[in-house]
C-alpha cells in the first residue's frame, strides 16, 4: 500500500490492551498506513511526561530511516500517505472514543 517516498511508522500502546491492539490491527489493515511491525508498548520520548499517569497510552512514530534527519523535508511527504494515516487516526479516535474505559484500562 505505501508509495516509494512514504515513510514507515509503528504503532505504539502501552498497556498492550487487546481492544486497542484489536482496534490498531482493524484500522490498519482498513487504512493501509506503512506500518513495518505490530504494535509495541514503546512509545516516543515526547510521552515521558505522561509516564506516571496510570492510563493507555497512543502514538504512531515515524520509523528510520529519515526520523529526526535533515532528510525529513516538506517536498518528501506522501500525499496518498498522508491521507492514508489521517483516515486511521480518525477511526482509532472514533473507536476509542465510545469504548468503555474498561476496555482501555482493563
Amino acid at each position: 500500500m505505501s508509495d516509494t517516498g512514504e515513510a514507515p511508522m509503528y504503532p505504539g500502546i502501552t498497556n498492550k490492551a487487546p481492544f486497542l491492539n484489536d482496534v490498531v490491527t482493524r484500522g490498519g489493515q482498513r487504512y493501509g498506513p506503512n506500518f513495518i511491525s505490530q504494535e509495541t508498548e514503546v512509545v516516543s520520548g515526547e510521552m515521558g511526561g505522561f509516564t506516571d499517569m496510570k492510563v493507555a497510552k497512543a502514538m504512531v512514530i515515524q520509523a528510520p530511516p529519515l526520523y529526526h534527519t535533515t532528510g525529513e523535508t516538506l517536498d518528501i511527504i506522501s500525499t496518498p500517505g498522508l491521507e492514508r494515516i489521517a483516515r486511521y487516526l480518525a477511526f482509532f479516535v472514533k473507536e476509542v472514543a465510545a469504548a468503555p474505559k474498561d476496555k482501555i484500562n482493563p
